[in-house]
């Protein structure tokens, strides 16, 4: 079996890291394809990966500038060729609908018209919350989804892969679920941390993510005015200039109310990040979207437990894995006396209209009237679905109220697990997540692909993915 890996590039980042990880457990397994070539559009920086080919085209690129898909297939074979001396057996291609490059999605639709045997792994999607992207598909949208019975999908997690049996539906075309790899980590001494950087804050909740608006850096203030006795934090500021003024804000606000918590922790020390992560007392999430959800398994590689928020629609193939998260909420609900309504009602309204014009579509006439049920309703208001003015707001209230106060504690349950307990989640993480386990899946699956029966090719109504995540109730005005 030889393999095509193929992504728009390879510098540091998410997806590169996944391609590097499936190469590393095919070393680690010994049970790998015969063969490899990588893809890319621009120059690996790194050693890691060897095989890897540059093809014209294949980079980020606006909808006018983007190669024709017939010559972008041609030189992608061409790349192919040149290492493996015959076309792949497998083309494994990542985020070929993510609306990077237009010359992408049509070429994998001329390569599934060809009949070639392909394994397409979206990571994001350009209908969740990317209408820039969105546009930038142009024509290829009507191609996004092609299907037959050797086109195969990969979704890293139940939401992502209920969107696409529901898009590829009456489709022969499978939908694997495929998680990344977690590496372990190693221990470290929390003693000899806090010896070598007494800058590190005592009894410290760590957050571990950089700075961007769907990271809900409100929630962990909330959490910090009512647990008193930890000290909250995350790790990194923003990269975003475009968000830079609202982190500032927060750090101005958690000074004037006197938090005890620290934005940009890992930028106010020189402790490494697992450094930072086995001095503290245990990891917290508080964001109300992820793609993976690596922050879900990671803490327990490292031996500390999770607490905070849960998304279901993420993880709920983590627990029939052994991966334990009882100890998460799923929302904090805060009375609907502390917010003001009109407010409210207003920014949703605003958020929908400029969702749906974004991505050129007609708002429902009932969306205003969904969104708002989805956020207030007789439970009260759903905290982390507030915009940070709003948010603001209720921490300033919660702050003056010890029913309040306990509401949240209550709510929150920020208990730490046992060691036992923590152990077991660390063991199935490791047993199910590990690179050789994924290496493994990656394998089976190409192996499934092969011994699929080969079809015609058709395309799913790409529109159908749009409506699903472009959803009135699914409304979180920190994504707005």
């Amino acid at each position: 079996m030889k393999v095509a890996l193929v992504h728009y590039h390879l510098q540091p980042g998410g997806v590169t890291r996944v391609i590097e990880n499936t190469v590393s457990a095919w070393k680690i397994n010994g049970n790998g394809p015969e063969d490899y070539v990588i893809l890319s559009g621009r120059n690996y920086p790194e050693r890691k990966l060897q095989n890897v080919r540059v093809v014209e085209g294949l980079d980020y690129m606006d909808l006018s500038d983007a190669t024709d898909p017939l010559i972008l297939k041609e030189r992608m074979e061409e790349a192919a060729r040149s290492v493996l001396g015959k076309l792949p057996d497998v083309w494994h291609i990542h985020n070929h609908s993510l609306g990077k490059n237009s010359g992408l999605s049509g070429a994998v639709a001329e390569l599934a018209k060809s009949g070639a045997r392909l394994l397409l792994q979206p990571h994001d999607f350009a209908e969740d919350g990317r209408p820039q992207n969105f546009r930038n598909l142009g024509e290829a949208r009507a191609l996004l989804y092609p299907t037959a019975g050797q086109i195969h999908y990969a979704a890293l997690n139940r939401r992502d892969q209920s969107f696409l049996q529901s898009t590829l539906d009456d489709f022969n075309s499978p939908v694997h679920l495929l998680a990344n790899a977690i590496p372990q980590q190693p221990a470290s001494n929390p003693r000899e941390i806090q010896r070598y950087f007494p800058e590190l804050p005592e009894n410290l909740i760590l957050y571990p993510v950089r700075a961007v608006r769907r990271k809900n850096l409100g929630e962990l203030a909330l959490l910090s005015a009512t647990h008193p006795e930890f000290h909250f934090a995350n790790s990194l500021g923003p990269t975003n200039p475009a968000f830079r003024s609202i982190y500032q804000n927060w750090i101005e606000y958690t000074q004037h109310h006197q938090l005890s918590l620290t934005y940009g922790l890992g930028e106010q020390t020189d402790a490494s990040f697992p450094e930072m992560v086995n001095h503290a007392q245990a990891i917290v999430n508080v964001s109300v979207a992820e793609g993976f959800g690596l922050g879900f398994l990671e803490p327990w590689t490292f031996g500390k437990c999770l607490v905070g928020r849960n998304i279901p629609e993420i993880t709920s193939d983590f627990s029939e894995l052994g991966v334990h998260l009882d100890n998460l909420y799923n929302e904090l609900w805060v009375d609907s006396s502390l917010v003001d309504q009109e407010s409210l009602k207003h920014a949703i309204s605003a958020a929908l209209g400029s969702a749906y014009q974004d991505y050129q579509r007609e708002l429902p006439a009932d969306a205003v009237n969904v969104a708002t049920e989805s956020i207030l309703n007789e439970q009260g208001v759903k905290f982390g679905s507030l915009n940070e003015d709003l948010q603001k707001q209720v921490i300033a209230e919660v702050q003056s109220s010890k029913q309040e106060t306990e509401s949240i504690r209550k709510q929150a349950k920020l208990q730490i697990l046992n060691e036992p307990n923590i152990q077991k989640n660390q063991a199935a993480v490791a047993e199910n997540f590990s690179l050789p386990a994924y290496g493994a899946k990656v394998y089976q699956i190409y192996r499934n692909l092969l011994e699929s029966q080969t079809e015609k090719v058709t395309y799913a109504n790409s529109e159908k993915m749009l409506e699903q995540f472009l959803s009135p109730e699914r409304l979180n005005l920190l994504r707005s």
